[in-house]
This record gives structure tokens, C-alpha cells and sequence, in this order.
């Protein structure tokens, strides 16, 4: 349910047509309270963090997927060179 459909439910509709100024006021009042009615500058604001933290979240998972991928090219390296070392170990070693 969106913020408006919520916003909407607390006004009491069969109230409307004899609702004073003094009375809308007070219910203003305590939507701004309650945080169903903000300034529209807070909303923006919030949309704009959100944003950004969508955006840094999509490129720490691009950051995840290059190193995944750069440590298993990593093993792959480390494992040649194991074999390596354990065929000249075997080998003796010997020099030339």
C-alpha cells in the first residue's frame, strides 16, 4: 500500500463537509506527527539517498564478481605452481 492510500484512510470522509479550520488544522497536525505528511524537499532527499545506495550496492556486486573471478584464475596459478614445485621435488631437483 503507497504512502497516499495511507494518508487517505485517516481522514474520517463522512466528516468532511463540517470539519472546521480549527479541526483540518489539528489533522494536519497529527499527520505531520504521526510522519504520514512530509515536505516534499525531505522527500526528495530521501529518494536521492536511496538512490545512491542502490547504485553504490550494484557496484560493490560488480566489484564481488571481479574478485570471485581474479581469485579463482588466483588458485588456478597457485595450483600449476604446486604441481610444479611437487614434479621438481620428485624429481630431485637436481641442477644442470
Amino acid at each position: 500500500m503507497d504512502a497516499s492510500a495511507d494518508a487517505t484512510a485517516l481522514i474520517p470522509w463522512e466528516l468532511v463537509g463540517t470539519i472546521t479550520p480549527p479541526g483540518l488544522l489539528s489533522l494536519v497536525i497529527i499527520m505531520i506527527l504521526t510522519g504520514r505528511l512530509i515536505p516534499k524537499a525531505t522527500y526528495d532527499a530521501a529518494q536521492r539517498a536511496r538512490d545512491q545506495w542502490q547504485r553504490t550496492a550494484e557496484m560493490l556486486r560488480e566489484t564481488n564478481q571481479v574478485q570471485a573471478q581474479t581469485i579463482e584464475k588466483q588458485t588456478s596459478v597457485g595450483d600449476t605452481v604446486i604441481k610444479v614445485m611437487s614434479s621438481l621435488q620428485k624429481g630431485g631437483g637436481e641442477e644442470t
